[in-house]
């Protein structure tokens, strides 16, 4: 069964405690209130188009059942969390499975409100971002294989960066090529989009590769951002990137390039001449800084 946009499920061990929170939403005019027994749900028999925008999880007081419904949620729910009481483990534990709050009662009626609403916003601008996707992996702009550009869109982008440089020498360009060894694709192309700051343009370069054009920034720029994948994959930021994972990095710079080909050769260049399986923990642009 499909659910409303904007349905919410409140999961607790009774239905009197479900009753008495879809009370204090009952005039807000959601378009579905459910409520589901804690120990009774059951993720594996439900599609992903009937899973809810909002859970709102209320164990009262039985700690080891929330924890076991916390253990099999499905990736991407973020339920809002009411405890009796705080107890560490139990807040680590909900939080490392997703949790969006974990709230400690009694929870002010206008508190849990203000909390489900910025969460179904955020929800509804998730929406929008994956239709979004969906239309430019149409338009063959963005890979369904990584979740970053084509490498069509790419060099496109990047003729255009090197010509803005033609026309203004004053201006900087450089360029990060990434490839690797292990790991999913999806995986590494979210990892250098959240690296990457706003500006830059993210995109495959065939199979194995991918590239960052990083405009109005010079080679000191680029090494910066290589720096900073190698840090989020050692401090365990990776989105669940294989251990076995291996990087090798090449950095050039658009001075005296006749075109974006040879910037790219550049790129390569560097890339090549690192030694094969550069493991994530070593950082090769340390002595380039």
């Amino acid at each position: 069964m499909k659910q409303a946009p904007d349905a919410i499920y409140i999961v607790t061990a009774s239905p009197a405690r479900a009753e008495a929170i879809k009370q204090v939403m009952a005039l807000r005019g959601f378009d579905e209130v459910v409520g589901v027994s804690l120990k009774a749900i059951d993720w594996n028999t439900m599609g992903q188009a009937a899973q809810p925008a909002l859970l709102i999880v209320d164990a009262e007081g039985d700690e080891a059942a929330l924890l076991a419904f916390m253990a099999h949620l499905p990736a991407g729910l973020k339920p809002l969390v009411l405890a009796d009481r705080f107890e560490e483990s139990v807040f680590l534990a909900c939080h490392d499975a997703g949790a969006r709050d974990f709230m400690v009662k009694p929870v002010p009626d206008a508190y849990l409100m203000s909390r489900v609403i910025s969460t179904l916003q955020e929800h509804r601008l998730a929406q929008v971002a994956r239709q979004k996707d969906q239309i430019l992996e149409e338009l063959g702009v963005i890979s369904a294989r990584s979740g970053v550009l084509t490498t069509n869109y790419l060099l496109k982008q990047l003729e255009v960066a090197v010509k803005a440089v033609e026309a203004d020498p004053v201006q900087a360009l450089s360029i990060l090529m990434v490839a690797f060894q292990g790991g999913q694709p999806g995986q590494l192309g979210s990892l250098l989009k959240e690296s990457a700051r706003g500006l830059d343009w993210v995109g495959e370069y065939f199979m194995d590769k991918f590239v960052v054009v990083l405009p109005q920034t010079g080679k000191r720029g680029a090494l910066a951002l290589g720096r900073r994948i190698f840090q989020r994959l050692q401090q365990g930021h990776g989105g669940g990137i294989s251990p076995g994972l291996r990087l090798r990095m090449g950095v050039a710079e658009y001075k005296g390039c006749r075109n974006y080909e040879e910037l790219l050769n550049q790129a390569l260049s560097q890339l090549q001449a690192e030694p094969e399986g550069t493991s994530v923990s070593r950082d090769i642009f340390a002595s380039n800084a």
